[in-house]
């Protein structure tokens, strides 16, 4: 996996046959700034500042089931710098049943930096489930607090 740097850290990428972003995650090495695609630069750099923007689903290309997809759009529902619960997303897709499943989705998220999972909170506020790990979530939820 290739890395790049942000605001949020070293992030690992990786780009499909067709030259898509796939999966952004934070990494454990430095970053090989210099060797990343300008647009994926440039595309970093507009999520941290206002979010994913429709015109940059051109740049991403997500394999996920029809209800992944769903959770996954309802993420960038989610206002910067506030929460959700597992059951909010659920009942706002239309399945007030699936908050486990909702959080087996969060858990396959292959842009959880673009498409914030760390937004998603327990029903007491608690933080649960990070694929990057806890301290992660918070610190992701802190960065969103500064701005």
């Amino acid at each position: 996996m290739k890395t790049v740097s942000s605001k949020w850290g070293t992030l690992g990428y990786e780009l499909n046959a067709n030259g898509k972003l796939c999966a952004l995650d934070f990494a454990e090495t430095e970053a090989d700034d210099g060797s990343a695609p300008a647009w994926l630069t440039e595309l970093i750099e507009r999520v941290e500042q206002d979010g994913l923007q429709p015109s940059d689903r051109e740049w991403i290309e997500m394999n996920g089931t029809v209800f992944q997809q769903e959770v996954w759009d309802a993420l960038l529902t989610i206002p910067f710098g506030e929460t959700r619960t597992y059951k909010q997303i659920a009942e706002q897709i239309g399945r007030p049943k699936a908050v486990r499943a909702v959080g087996q989705a969060l858990n396959r998220n292959p842009l959880p930096v673009i498409f914030p999972c760390h937004r998603v909170v327990g029903s007491g506020g608690q933080l649960t489930g990070f694929a990057g790990g806890i301290h992660q979530k918070q610190r992701l939820l802190d960065l969103e607090q500064v701005k």
